[in-house]
This record gives structure tokens, sequence and C-alpha cells, in this order.
């Protein structure tokens, strides 16, 4: 029997588990069984910090995936600024998104969960639009953004820069 997974609203005090799934993020096409990269390697690079620096701050939200009480996937945004723009930049008024899934629970539909809800959230908070950046190469992460209506709007080395407009009262269970 699969173990039934919960979300629930991220608070400032799932910062520490927000950074770990950053670093998740960050590695996503390592080896198998492969630790992910010291969070303190990430954090010096300014343009992933911003991604959790101070979370919790008044425009951050996010979403957090259970098992138990053990957590297994966040997704989560944020807006940025052009001195500090993160990855997939929009704009100031375009709030940037990450998600991840630890390794043993990926393939789950934990990731869609996570992202419906983190787009309902987003959707209910008034954001017209929401933004992302992920790796070209990453084809399951691609495909679940390109299902949920997420489109290529830029690119960026080997990233690519997805938006998703968001439409009061509309169903994301496409």
């Amino acid at each position: 029997m699969t173990p039934e997974v919960t979300l629930r609203t991220a608070t400032a005090a799932d910062a520490g588990f927000i950074a770990e799934m950053l670093a998740e993020a960050a590695s996503w096409d390592r080896p198998p069984h492969e630790a992910p990269p010291a969070l303190a390697d990430l954090l010096a690079e300014p343009r992933v910090a911003d991604y959790i620096e101070d979370w919790g701050r008044s425009g951050d939200a996010g979403v957090i995936a259970a098992i138990g009480d053990r957590p297994v996937g966040a997704c989560w945004m944020r807006c940025f600024t052009a001195d500090h723009p993160g990855y997939g930049f929009l704009g100031a008024d375009v709030p940037g998104i990450g998600l991840a899934v630890v390794p043993e629970a990926r393939g789950s539909g934990t990731g869609r969960r996570l992202l419906e809800a983190l787009i309902d959230a987003a959707d209910e908070r008034g954001a017209g639009v929401i933004g992302l950046s992920v790796a070209e190469a990453n084809s399951a992460a691609r495909a679940l953004y390109e299902h949920l209506g997420f489109v290529v709007v830029g690119r960026e080395g080997g990233s690519l820069t997805m938006r998703l407009d968001l439409v009061s009262d509309a169903t994301h269970d496409l």
C-alpha cells in the first residue's frame, strides 16, 4: 500500500526544508543515491540564495507535501527584483516558483499536486502570471509544466524560462 501524501501550507518554520528542496532542484540530474550539493555552496550563488533568503517575508507562499510527519516535497513562490532576479525573471510583479520532491517520492504525482496547489494559491493571491526556470534537459519537469499550461518564453544557457497566465475561477485539473 502506498503511503498517503498530504499537503499543507508552508510557514516560516519550513525555511530549512525549503532550502533542502532548493538543493534537490539544483541537482535534479545527479546520480541516484548521491547527496545533493552542500547548501552553503549553493547559497554562495546570490541568484540561488534569493529563492530562500529570509523565507517567510511578505509575498512568499508555499506548499509542503508530507507522508505522515515527514516532508517529502515543496513548491514555493516569491517575487524577485531586477537587482535580485533569481532565474527566469519575468518582472518584479511576477512570482517565480521553485519545486522539488525527494528522490524516493518522485514519480508518484506529488510534484503535480504541489504545483497545482501553488497555482491555486497564486491565483487566490491575485497573481496574474507566475514564472519559473527549468533545465532544458529536465524533460520530466518540462512535461509537467507544459501539461499544466506553462509556455516557454525565453532561454538562458541550458535553461528555459516558462510562464503561466492565471485566470481566476479556472480549473487546473487539465
